[in-house]
């Protein structure tokens, strides 16, 4: 199941930690080489990142670990993470809707 994250625009911290799924049940990642989220802005369907490295933090349990860059989740609105992963045979799977954020505008002081 997804999991949603409300963000702030720009946010860079902190990680960002995803249990990746498939029907409902989390993955064993033993078996996969790298892991990438892949993000599109839903509003327009601009991807704000198109392949940045997760770190798999508990691979028996399927959950990455991932730290945002400023524009990816920036502007406002909401987005939506998919999960690529390739296996260490070569083999790659991407998982759908694995997060989504809402990002709300900075308030200036």
């Amino acid at each position: 199941m997804a999991v949603n994250f409300k963000v702030v625009e720009g946010n860079t911290a902190p990680n960002y930690v995803i249990t990746c799924t498939r029907k409902k049940v989390a993955l064993d990642l033993t078996d996969v080489a790298t892991v990438t989220l892949i993000i599109q802005r839903k509003s327009d369907k601009v991807i704000t990142q198109a392949g940045k490295n997760a770190t798999i933090t508990d691979a028996a349990n399927g959950i990455i670990t991932y730290t945002a860059d400023a524009t990816d989740h920036s502007p406002k609105g909401d987005y939506v993470g998919d999960v690529k992963l390739t296996y260490n045979g070569g083999g790659i799977e991407i998982l759908r809707k694995q997060a989504t954020w809402n990002a709300r505008e900075k308030i200036s002081a």
